[in-house]
């Protein structure tokens, strides 16, 4: 049998029919002269996290704008709406009770209180002040003397310091108006300097 298969093979060479090699099948390399190529481009690399990162930019940003903005026109809607709620401390009276008298004008302590204002060498009426004019000179002011006036002193003895034996005293919160004042008008910005 391995003779018929070598005759059959030699048969095929003397014929020209032969088996191709290795070689006759890889074709040599052409060598031709082409352009330098140029670097590809780079991409952009946008993961999730980058787009997250830009999402939250934008967002922060026209959020911000929008609160300054929102914030800016509430304070221009509430100068021009006026303000007629009565003061909460007060209720609208100007005036409210004196703590350390509870009301009476009587004050069992003022004469102690006034030792002490004579050793410190203090002013001994709460009422009044001087103001430093520098057209007038030294001018003494009697504070919400309008509103004072109204509550005449109800006692001659033992006077309480606080409220000058009237029994009342100016309201702190609304400073006499009877009117709730606004967050921002209870403060000016000399109260947060230093």
């Amino acid at each position: 049998m391995a003779a018929a298969a070598l005759a059959l093979l030699s048969a095929h060479a003397v014929s020209g029919y032969h088996l191709p090699t290795l070689s006759a099948r890889i074709a040599p390399p052409k060598l031709t002269l082409a352009a330098p190529r140029a670097p590809p481009p780079h991409m952009l690399d946008f993961d999730s996290n980058t787009l997250i990162a830009i999402g939250t930019l934008i967002v922060g940003l026209g959020g911000g704008v929008g609160l300054i903005a929102f914030t800016e026109s509430a304070g221009k809607r509430n100068e021009q709406s006026s303000n007629s709620q009565p003061c909460v401390e007060c209720t609208g009276k100007q005036v409210t009770t004196c703590t350390i008298c509870q009301g009476s004008g009587s004050d069992p302590y003022a004469s102690l209180v006034a030792g002490v204002r004579e050793m410190t060498g203090s002013s001994s009426s709460g009422e009044k002040i001087v103001v430093e004019d520098w057209a007038s000179g030294p001018t003494e002011i009697v504070m919400y003397e309008e509103i004072l006036s109204r509550y005449p002193p109800k006692v001659t003895e033992s006077v309480c310091e606080g409220c000058s034996g009237r029994g009342i005293v100016v309201c702190d919160n609304c400073r006499g108006t009877g009117i709730q004042p606004r967050f921002l008008e209870r403060y000016s910005p000399d109260d947060f300097m230093d």
